[in-house]
């Protein structure tokens, strides 16, 4: 027995050492090198950082990733990849509390090498560079209830990454004071909220640059007509209060009335208002509402497809960093950069765009990538896909079926 015993181990050492009995798939001959920089001047160190790489086949985040630790230069590098066709790769940071990640890499048999530049900043828990290029509030006044929209670009015009304060489960940064008598809230996505006595708050970190955020609420009330208020929560340079006209009758101390707007074929009456200071009464009394018909649209809320025709005047970048420039000359505070965006044909990057955003929901829904890396990267891809069909619109093109959700 001894000697069979003897004989059988000797085989299973022998096979294992030649590779019989667990054959090793062979690597692929792809890799991807980069460097991790932080953009903050004379920021902190990265070096010991550590990075993930995440491979994404046709789409979708696989199960496995690779993980490694930056040098001193911030230098890192992950080989033995696939240059299958379908195969992208992302790479990620974490670094003092906020989450970054790069643009998405294709390795291909013609092109199994490429490089990558992982941004990162200092982080700071001041808001003091955080203002709002863009605000609007769109309004639905139905017999007993208005149906509000918030949708708000915020931009982050210093060097630092505003992390917020730590709060019970998680870092509170972008503040929204909501209407008294608020209920119902319904956040985008992207915006992952948390109350406070006053209304909601963002945990997602805001980085330098646009941060866009949208979210629903409904409010109740009694009789013919309801008036609401609330209080600017930071500098705002361009504000909108919208309402569709459904014949009520709306006045504003604080809003000047605007010609109407026809958003998807839907009139809305327009307030606005420029250059806010922080601590702004916005009021709107509303009066004359009547039940709308039962086979209207605007009966099923939020509106999904209401994004897409709000984005022509929300997220436009060109129209609100004018004022803001011309405001934080006279603040003092530096000048928002714009991010470079990729260079493709218009179709292409609509297409690219709503992969993305596919894949980024796979992912996070699989558990791949972390909620914060999740709500900052799909809020980007959706900003950027919703300026497409807003240019769309301005030359004629008919997308008013597509919808953003």
């Amino acid at each position: 027995m001894r000697r069979v015993l003897g004989l059988a181990l000797a085989l299973l050492a022998i096979a294992a050492a030649i590779g019989w009995a667990s054959p090793v798939r062979a690597e692929g001959a792809g890799s991807i090198t980069g460097q991790v920089v932080n953009k903050t001047a004379g920021g902190s160190p990265i070096g010991g950082v550590e990075v993930a790489l995440i491979a994404y086949s046709n789409g979708k985040a696989t199960a496995s990733q690779q993980k490694a630790t930056v040098d001193a230069t911030g230098k890192f590098e992950f080989g033995g990849l696939s240059t299958d066709n379908g195969t992208t790769y992302t790479v990620s940071a974490t670094f003092q509390d906020a989450d970054y990640t790069s643009q998405t890499v294709t390795l291909t048999s013609a092109s199994p090498t490429q490089t990558v530049e992982l941004d990162v900043y200092d982080s700071t828990t001041s808001d003091a560079s955080i203002q709002v290029s863009n605000g609007h509030i769109v309004v639905f006044a139905d017999q007993g209830t208005l149906q509000v929209l918030e949708v708000w670009r915020f931009s982050n015009v210093g060097t630092s990454t505003f992390i917020g304060t730590k709060g019970k489960t998680a870092r509170a940064t972008l503040r929204f004071t909501l209407p008294t008598g608020a209920t119902s809230l319904s956040p985008g996505q992207g915006f992952t909220p948390e109350t406070t006595p006053t209304g909601v708050v963002s945990t997602a970190a805001v980085p330098p640059g646009v941060t866009d955020i949208n979210f629903t609420y409904v409010i109740p009330y009694q009789g013919s007509g309801v008036t609401i208020s609330r209080k600017t929560d930071y500098p705002i340079a361009n504000f909108r209060l919208l309402v569709q006209d459904t014949g009520v009758k709306v006045t504003s101390s604080a809003l000047a009335p605007a010609p109407p707007q026809m958003i998807n074929g839907t009139n809305y009456l327009d307030f606005t208002a420029g250059n806010l200071a922080k601590g702004v009464d916005l009021d709107a009394s509303f009066s004359g509402i009547v039940k709308p018909s039962a086979a209207s649209p605007e009966a099923s809320f939020p509106w999904p497809w209401l994004l897409g025709g709000v984005a022509m005047l929300v997220l436009v970048v060109a129209v609100a960093y004018p004022q803001l420039k011309k405001r934080q000359a006279l603040s003092g505070l530096p000048t928002a950069r714009a991010a470079p965006e990729p260079v493709l044909p218009a179709s292409g990057q609509e297409d690219a765009l709503l992969r993305e955003l596919a894949r980024l929901d796979d992912s996070y829904e699989a558990g791949i990538i972390k909620e914060g890396e999740y709500r900052t990267r799909r809020a980007k891809a959706k900003a950027s896909l919703m300026e497409i069909y807003a240019v769309a619109r301005g030359s004629g093109n008919n997308r008013d079926g597509q919808s953003v959700k």
